[in-house]
Formats: C-alpha cells, sequence, structure tokens
C-alpha cells in the first residue's frame, strides 16, 4: 500500500466527516468542500469514490474501514459506531512523539528491515499522523550514518520470519577465508547487527554447534520441514548479553578482562561504554584501568587494537597474547 501525502490528508477528512455525531452522513459534496477547505485543493469526485474504495479494502491493502452509502439518510456512514482510522485517538503530543520516532527508523534506512514493517510504520503514519508541516519544510535535526546497502539484505525476510516462526534453513555459505562454499542446515534463534553488519546465530549441523553467519555470505536460503532444534536458553543468553561482537573466540569463556586505558581512552570510554560490566579505576595521572566480565571476541580483540597507543591488555594473559598476534 503505497500512499501519498495528499491521500493520507483526504483519508483523515474523510474518516473525520464520518465520526462527526454532531452531523452525521456527510456526502460526496461534503467530502469535497472539506477538502478545498483544508487542503486548498479540490478533488474530483472519482478521486474520493476511489479513496472511499480504498479505505474498504481489506488488511494489508487497506484499512478494512466499514463505509457504505445510506439510501434512507443520502450520505456515507461507518456501520461500525466505533470505527476509526487510528483505532485510538492520539494527542498531538503523541503525535509529535511518532513523527521523532519514524524519523528516526528513516535513518536507520529501508533497506534494513522487512518490508512487513515498512508497511506497518507507513500504515500508522497514514492513520495517525496528519502532516502540519510538509516534509520539505522540516529541517532534520538528526543524521546517522547510513551505510550503502550491502549484500545478502534481500535475504532478511526469510532469515527473520525463520528465526521467529523455528523453522530449519537450508543455506549456502561462503567462506571469506577459504574461498569456498558449504551447505549446512541451521536452526537460526536470532538475528543481530554489529558495526553495522548483519549476521545470523543458530544451530549448524554441519558443525554441530551454534555458529554465527554473516547474512552477506549467505546465498539461497530455503525453509525446510524438518524438527527445529531448540537451543538452550543459556546459550541465548550468552550470544545476547555476554560477547562483544559476534565471533567469540573459540573456546573461550567469560571472565574478567583487563585493558590499561590513557588518559584521552579513558574519556572515551566513560562517553561510551562497550558493555554493561565495564568498571573504571582511574589513576591519578587521569589513565585507568577498565575490567569488563565479557567472553573474549575477535571484534573485541580488533576495537582494541584501533585505539592504538591508547589502549593495552593487561588480562587474561592467553587474550593479551592473542591480540598482540592479530598484528603479525
Amino acid at each position: 500500500m503505497n500512499l501519498s501525502k495528499s491521500a493520507v490528508r483526504r483519508y483523515r477528512i474523510i474518516d473525520g466527516l464520518l465520526r462527526n455525531t454532531m452531523r452525521s452522513y456527510p456526502t460526496m459534496e461534503d467530502i469535497i468542500d472539506q477538502c478545498i477547505e483544508k487542503l486548498d485543493f479540490e478533488p474530483s469526485r472519482e478521486t474520493i469514490q476511489k479513496d472511499l474504495a480504498n479505505m474498504r479494502l481489506p488488511y494489508p491493502d487497506g484499512f478494512d474501514a466499514p463505509i457504505r452509502y445510506c439510501y434512507t439518510n443520502k450520505g456515507y456512514e461507518y456501520t461500525e459506531p466505533n470505527y476509526s482510522l487510528s483505532g485510538i485517538a492520539l494527542k498531538q503530543e503523541d503525535i509529535d512523539t511518532i513523527r521523532e520516532a519514524v524519523d528516526l527508523i528513516r535513518c536507520i534506512g529501508s533497506s534494513r528491515i522487512s518490508s512487513q514493517f515498512n508497511h506497518a510504520v507507513e500504515k500508522l503514519l497514514s492513520a495517525t499522523v496528519e502532516s502540519r508541516v510538509s516534509d520539505d519544510d522540516r529541517k532534520p535535526v538528526l543524521q546517522t550514518m547510513i551505510p550503502p546497502a550491502s549484500r545478502g539484505l534481500e535475504n532478511f525476510d526469510i532469515l527473520y520470519s525463520a528465526c521467529k516462526e523455528r523453522i530449519p534453513l537450508s543455506i549456502i555459505h561462503f567462506s571469506y577465508t577459504k574461498r569456498t562454499f558449504k551447505h549446512t542446515y541451521l536452526h537460526g534463534f536470532l538475528i543481530k547487527e554489529f558495526d553495522n553488519r548483519w549476521y545470523i546465530i543458530g544451530f549448524s549441523e554441519t558443525h554441530n554447534c551454534i555458529r554465527t553467519f554473516g547474512i552477506d555470505r549467505i546465498s539461497d536460503p530455503l525453509k525446510i520441514k524438518k524438527p527445529f532444534k531448540v537451543s538452550p536458553k543459556e546459550l541465548i543468553d550468552t550470544y545476547l548479553n555476554d560477547v562483544y561482537g559476534v565471533y567469540p573466540i573459540p573456546g573461550a569463556q567469560k571472565e574478567l578482562i583487563t585493558i590499561s586505558v590513557s588518559k584521552i581512552g579513558t574519556h572515551y570510554f566513560q562517553a561510551y561504554p562497550i558493555h554493561e560490566s565495564q568498571v573504571i579505576k582511574k589513576n591519578n595521572s587521569g589513565s585507568s584501568t577498565i575490567s569488563f566480565s565479557l567472553i573474549a571476541s575477535d571484534e573485541l580483540a580488533r576495537y582494541i587494537l584501533a585505539q592504538g597507543n591508547n589502549v593495552r591488555v593487561q588480562s587474561p594473559l592467553w587474550f593479551k597474547k592473542y591480540t598482540h598476534e592479530l598484528t603479525l
């Protein structure tokens, strides 16, 4: 359902007239007159008839609006007296809050969310948000980094629905390091974004364990009919809460990781903590010792290296050695 702004405004005018108990059964002329008054534009009778038909269409193409023409009273009405296009009455501050949230969603970019979500936002806008100021006149006060559309996002819907509905997937995965394709049956339970990249995590029958697969490396995903293997809740919680990034170092366990940080680096960690377990102990010089309770990951090691001389791993010693070897 692709809605223009002018159609949204006409729908709300029609909805308001049909719910006006002080002046029931609006006619075609009443609707056109209100459009002229509020939109400074005179729509044709054919346009309004098309609007009424579109509003009657069932979800997801329309709004299931119970509109009919009453020949006795010679006007239109809702056959369900409590029906409203918005479903609920919103205050102006509610509408403003929705507009701010939608602005943020638009910054994220529609290519990164499913088509069903796009439709839901579009319908929410058309049903609850009356544009009082045109988008051309609204100056943005929020801007985020929007990466170019990456490979694999065309499969987002099927991967998401498979996780949600607990349906196993047949996938082809390409290894960047081995330069080979490999087939596996994946019982996915989580789709995760990290550093502007998308991943699906689940039990891989080929590897006989929980694995992480970059969506950009997956091709030909297909839902299959076979029992879904449910991953233990504690393992799912680990991937949600105890890992910085998406690729835990094989064999690593949750433990206390300690780093020494320069004075300027400490300011950044204070402003942007990388995990809820982060604890900062400052020295008199302004530098600090920072600790995390985490499972060490490739992403954590590379993040530390990216800070240059501002950050050094103190413990555990094996992770200090692992991080150093990445520079060789």
